[in-house]
């Protein structure tokens, strides 16, 4: 990364209050989501995909993409390296990290056998980043920790697991534990939702599917204790049926779901032939990722975490009736050359609730959060040019690429609950990317409340709080730090965060600068709060809002800096003395 000149300064910009647009929450044509990863012919993971990269077909018909956006988690990761503050409010579920449930099949791994397992729960624990969660389940309960970020709970829970396979496992014994495994599997599928989970399956071996004619009153022992059950556990076969496969494939279809099958060939006492055939049908079935786990699991498991490291979303339009409850077959293909599309074969058309108008202005004052339209939004403090009052300006925008928002409001909230700004946009307030309000209240600590709808009544919300105050630099006062680019032909605009940008440029503004005082700002980007400096950058100095006011602004290259989270930092100083510092993190994501 290497410093740049510095820029010339903005000028701020001044927004006035409309009335609210009330827009349809609900109507056929609403676009319906697709999620897909996309992985290159060594195994890399592609995130620089475009829409017309890509071809749909939905129950046969082409349809036109209307959105796509690729959501690394491996940037996720090294932001979690470093204790920074997140750039900014979001109401998209798991946008800090990875969503990974391992089930382990324990009754098809004798005791002492347990390495494998143990080995990649340890690897998995230690290179997954603090915001990913990671779940951990038995069949029958024996471990059952849901997915979490405290990564030192699963992998002791994980040190102390032992195998349970009986030395001698009869058909049926593996019938039923397969039966066992195959309803544990479809209710882990069937629980997921936003952003896609990882199921990795651990098993020795299981039973493939027969069709089988069961005798009356014929009785066997059940995986339940295998075939050290008392004579009192004995319930009937347990058939493995087609249906019981085919019906996890369902599940699976429509699911925001990714299946990994680690397949322990050394787990078990005895096994055949037709058992591992079993584990590669269920792999067939989910569409799932099919690997034999070598005795040092370390390869197996990069593989894992590269894979996942990133996904798409994309959207499409529903047709009128569409939307009738009933899975569509998706076709999803790439014109790009040694790329693979992992898609699901089906996309559920949920139905759609009566059209019902809403105006964001009446998003302000509930407590729910809505998530049909992710957004993102932050805000800082400035100081009036007059009177004592502070503004407050919020930036937002949708994180979907090809998403527009149709109305906005934005409410400031004191401690207590009460609202003491709100700001409403025009047509013109919404061109701009992102969405700037400007909001004047007194010195204090606010809830900050963006609410927001697209043209298809989509409602997205944000919470965040801010301090609306100046930072004190004695004897001088700052701005926050607001981090931004340089736009085509343009002057400085606010960003969020940081994609094909190659310029990252911070802005700060300080006030109560004495008539004889020389004031100097230095910029740097770092790992961490209080890390060497990537890059260094001078500002220069122009008129401010006010005469006692300065407004500094200076930029670098971060064309060549790995995505991730960094801290942009802005050491003021009076007549060669440092005196206040402002930050504020910065987020790169490709």
């Amino acid at each position: 990364m290497t410093a740049r000149r510095p820029l010339a300064a903005a000028a701020a910009l001044a927004l006035s209050l409309s009335p609210a647009t009330a827009v349809a929450q609900a109507r056929p044509g609403s676009p319906v989501r697709l999620d897909f990863r996309a992985v290159g012919d060594e195994g890399q993971i592609v995130t620089d995909l475009k829409a017309s990269d890509l071809s749909l077909k939905v129950n046969g018909k082409p349809r036109p993409i209307q959105s796509l956006t690729v959501f690394q988690t491996n940037a996720d990761a090294i932001a979690a390296s470093a204790p920074l503050p997140p750039p900014y409010a979001t109401n998209t579920a798991g946008q800090g990290g990875r969503i990974i449930h391992v089930l382990i099949d324990d009754d098809s791994i004798a005791p002492g056998r347990e390495s494998q397992v143990r080995d990649a729960i340890r690897l998995l624990t230690s290179e997954l980043p603090p915001t990913d969660r990671l779940g951990l389940l038995t069949p029958q309960g024996t471990l059952n920790i849901t997915p979490t970020t405290d990564l030192t709970k699963v992998r002791l829970a994980a040190g102390s697991f032992a195998g349970r396979a009986a030395s001698v496992e009869t058909d049926q014994d593996a019938q039923c534990r397969t039966t066992h495994v195959l309803r544990a599997l479809g209710t882990m599928i069937s629980l997921t939702s936003e952003p896609p989970t990882t199921i990795v399956v651990f098993s020795g071996a299981l039973s493939p599917p027969t069709s089988k004619i069961v005798e009356v009153g014929r009785r066997d022992r059940t995986a339940l204790g295998g075939s050290s059950a008392p004579s009192s556990a004995l319930t009937d076969t347990c058939p493995v049926r087609p249906e019981d496969f085919q019906n996890i494939g369902t599940l699976a279809s429509t699911a925001n779901v990714d299946v990994y099958l680690f397949h322990l060939a050394d787990a078990m006492p005895n096994r055949s032939a037709a058992q591992d055939s079993g584990f590669e049908s269920l792999a067939g079935a989910t569409n799932g990722q099919y690997m034999e786990l070598p005795q040092d699991p370390q390869t197996a498991v990069s593989r894992l975490l590269r894979e996942t490291a990133a996904y798409y979303v994309a959207t499409f339009e529903a047709e009128p009736g569409e939307h009738n409850g009933l899975a569509a077959r998706v076709e999803l293909k790439t014109t790009r050359d040694k790329v693979k599309l992992r898609t699901h074969p089906a996309v559920m058309m949920s139905k759609e609730a009566a059209a019902k108008a809403v105006a964001p202005r009446d998003l302000l004052r509930v407590a729910a959060e809505y998530r049909e339209l992710p957004l993102r939004a932050s805000s800082y403090a400035s100081r009036m040019p007059t009177g004592s009052d502070v503004r407050v300006v919020a930036v937002f925008e949708p994180i979907e690429g090809g998403a527009a928002i149709a109305a906005a409001s934005v409410g400031l909230f004191d401690p207590k609950g009460a609202l003491k700004a709100q700001w409403t946009a025009q047509k013109d307030d919404l061109a701009r990317h992102p969405a700037r309000a400007d909001l004047q209240v007194p010195p204090g600590t606010y809830r900050v409340r963006v609410a927001a709808v697209d043209a298809n009544g989509r409602a997205g919300t944000t919470d965040d709080e801010v301090k609306a105050d100046t930072v004190r630099a004695d004897p001088l006062t700052l701005s926050g730090l607001v981090i931004g680019t340089q736009q085509p032909g343009g002057g400085f605009v606010p960003r969020l965060e940081f994609g094909a940008e190659t310029v990252a440029i911070g802005l700060v503004e300080i006030y109560g600068v004495p008539k004889t005082g020389t004031v100097a700002v230095s910029l740097d980007v770092a790992s961490t709060p209080d890390g060497q400096p990537l890059a260094t950058a001078d500002t220069t100095l122009g008129r401010g809002s006010a005469d006692d006011a300065r407004t500094a602004i200076g930029g670098f290259g971060i064309d060549n800096l790995p995505p991730g989270d960094y801290v942009m930092r802005a050491v003021v100083s009076l007549d060669g003395k440092p005196v206040g510092k402002v930050v504020r993190t910065l987020r790169k994501a490709r």
